[in-house]
């Protein structure tokens, strides 16, 4: 299967089109149907129902191990009666002054299906980020980075359909992962391969030391600094 690459088009479509347990973690943020002003897709909860009861079962099919936000607590007892978790992670935001039932939501449940192999806690700290890049509701790349880390290998394969500004792609990056998005909106597609194409500097030496042997400037694929490579949802037949 190629990696690294973005596929534009319906997630739903394009998860279908790979083998069964082809993927090692699928780490995914999809719409919350809470009327966000997404440029392409509707954001409606009617359109969050239709949406899970096709995404869910496909994730589990294709993946070995799927975490992804319940998106509402108040749905929480609708998955559980149509798609029981494994599992489910806090992830504990901080005090973002996000409106909730009692006043504040501080924290999020993470829905866990499946398990790679690695043992982790179901527990984490990752404060939003103010990141205005064109996309209404990015995830924190230290979201991405601290499940990413302890629920896969170096090497291993992640895939995002709902890839929105990239954020999971771009821990993928940092962390010798290798990646598969998905994403409908050709504008957040331009995020994300901007995003992308951008070096990862992590200390002046290592920098000197990467630039002197040439490897600095490839991905995981060898390709140069034009990757990510955003691709029509028809080549990935």
């Amino acid at each position: 299967m190629r990696t690294n690459v973005v596929y534009q088009g319906d997630c739903i479509q394009g998860l279908k089109l790979l083998p069964d347990k082809s993927v090692d973690l699928i780490l995914t943020d999809p719409p919350y149907g809470v009327n966000l002003g997404y440029d392409v897709y509707e954001d409606t909860e009617d359109n969050w129902f239709k949406l899970m009861k096709e995404f869910i079962p496909e994730a589990q099919r294709v993946a070995k191990m799927v975490i992804m936000p319940s998106c509402q607590i108040k749905r929480l007892k609708w998955i559980y009666d149509n798609f029981p978790p494994d599992w489910i992670i806090c992830w504990y935001k901080g005090s973002t002054g996000t409106a909730g039932f009692l006043g504040f939501n501080d924290w999020e449940p993470l829905l866990v299906y499946g398990k790679v192999k690695h043992n982790m806690h179901d527990y984490f700290k990752a404060t939003p980020e103010h990141f205005d890049n064109g996309h209404p509701c990015p995830k924190p790349k230290q979201w991405a980075r601290w499940i990413i880390k302890r629920a896969t290998d170096e090497g291993m394969i992640v895939c995002d359909p709902f890839a929105g500004s990239g954020s999971t792609l771009s821990a993928c990056k940092e962390l010798g992962r290798k990646w598969v998005g998905f994403e409908l909106s050709p504008e957040y597609c331009k995020i994300i391969q901007k995003r992308l194409s951008q070096k990862v500097i992590t200390g002046f030496f290592d920098t000197q030391a990467h630039s002197t042997n040439g490897s600095f400037n490839k991905d995981l694929t060898g390709n140069s600094d034009e990757f990510p490579q955003i691709l029509p949802l028809a080549e990935l037949r």
